[in-house]
């Protein structure tokens, strides 16, 4: 079987002026599964929640938890399997992995989800190893085999400072190791954002933050919909630039940005794990090339090889590859204007990696480093016409630059909000 993968590249211009100096080039790699694999059946789910229950909980937020809880069962296939784990100070199964078969079974599950109640301290970390115990009931292989063919989650929500963060963050390595992404979700504002941050992305998954408790049940929803929308798994990318060819940085701009990590095949390639591609909008990556001086001319700048595996028809390690080219010319008229798409998706990661460093900063205790990033950021929201953003940056630029500390709700927006890609459509 092949084609399942379409694979398009776009740079912000396919053709450079002869200079004498390097010049920095940026390409957009679009992954879409093709139309076949997107308009086929969803994989089975395995699906896990570890849900809060600690005394901060009550009142509406303990109330939305259930009812968005008892949601997640309602959406799910009778080829689905899920489970429920709560903690406070200790953890509880409410229910091991298990499938629904039929009404009188989604029944009992919701009857004993509407019996959560809210009390007592918060431990995560032994709540989310019971949480992986269940996902791996329906994993009997560990290792590069597991879980093939369906899509395993664990949805993990809090709203305090948990005990032991070493343990949490050891349990994400865990998750990671055997294909588990965590989608790690804070609600409210006290509960640590760097925290839940790592978490999901050591785990090769994702994390948000949930202003109120009214947003659960559309934040588990969403998560939900993800696993369904999920029609190619185990996706990777070697990139092999050209000899004199450097890579500066690779960022995942959909669904959205992050920096990703290349480990090494050889001295030229470089492989990075991508997971795995959705049927709608799949991933866009941003490359960053440095090109030297060259004559006129066209030129391959880079080889993109993407493996994956469709594990609906049962083929793996899938292959499709493609070259980079890029045009060297003399003439004025033959050098385009930058490509806008691309262009705004780079000004997007610029605002990411501004507000990302000026967080960095700020735990380090350098405030006028920070601000001066925070403007910049400012600046490229205000230029992508992001402006809920840019009133939260501008409202803790105030802050700090009157002596005050960034506000809770504030770094939570920031951290979280910075990454998401508002749109992707050609014509931003």
């Amino acid at each position: 079987m092949a084609g399942e993968l379409n694979v398009q590249t776009l740079l912000s211009r396919p053709t450079v002026p002869v200079m004498n100096v390097e010049q920095l080039v940026y390409c957009l790699l679009e992954l879409r599964p093709a139309e076949a694999v997107a308009t086929g059946s969803p994989l089975p789910l395995n699906l896990c929640l570890v849900l809060d229950r600690s005394g901060s909980m009550h009142g509406s937020k303990i109330e939305s938890l259930r009812d968005a809880t008892s949601q997640v069962l309602d959406m799910l296939q009778p080829q689905d399997y899920v489970s429920v784990v709560v903690f406070n100070s200790r953890n509880e199964v409410i229910f091991p992995s298990q499938r629904i078969t039929d009404h009188s079974t989604r029944a009992d599950l919701k009857a004993r989800i509407a019996k959560i109640k809210a009390d007592g301290g918060t431990n995560m970390a032994p709540a989310m190893e019971a949480g992986l115990v269940e996902l791996r009931k329906q994993m009997p292989v560990v290792g590069s085999a597991a879980g093939q063919g369906q899509v395993n989650r664990l949805v993990l929500l809090t709203d305090g400072i948990t005990e032991k963060e070493k343990r949490c963050l050891e349990q994400a390595d865990q998750a990671a190791r055997i294909g588990v992404p965590i989608t790690a979700l804070g609600i409210g504002k006290d509960w640590n954002d760097k925290l839940m941050q790592q978490i999901g992305e050591r785990s090769n998954g994702d994390a948000d933050y949930i202003a109120n408790a009214e947003e659960i049940r559309q934040h588990f929803q969403r998560a939900v919909q993800h696993m369904q929308a999920v029609a190619l798994q185990r996706a990777s990318l070697n990139l092999t630039p050209a000899l004199g060819i450097d890579v500066r940085n690779v960022f995942r701009v959909h669904p959205l940005i992050s920096k990703l990590e290349p480990g090494r095949i050889n001295e030229r390639t470089s492989n990075i794990y991508l997971g795995e591609v959705e049927r709608g909008y799949g991933q866009t990556l941003l490359v960053e090339f440095v090109v030297p001086a060259r004559p006129a001319g066209s030129y391959r700048i880079a080889q993109v090889e993407i493996e994956y595996d469709v594990p609906q028809a049962n083929v793996y390690a899938q292959r499709v590859a493609l070259d980079v080219l890029l045009t060297y010319s003399h003439d004025p008229a033959a050098v385009p204007p930058p490509s806008s798409h691309v262009m705004n998706l780079v000004e997007k990661v610029s605002a990411f990696k501004l507000q990302t460093r000026a967080l960095q900063d700020l735990e380090q205790g350098n405030v006028q480093s920070a601000t001066q990033k925070l403007r910049g950021a400012l600046t490229h929201l205000l230029n992508q016409g992001d402006t809920d953003l840019a009133r939260t940056v501008e409202a803790e630029l105030q802050n700090l630059e009157k002596g005050r500390v960034m506000t809770s709700e504030g770094r939570k927006t920031i951290r979280f909000e910075s990454g998401k890609t508002v749109r992707l459509n050609k014509d931003q």
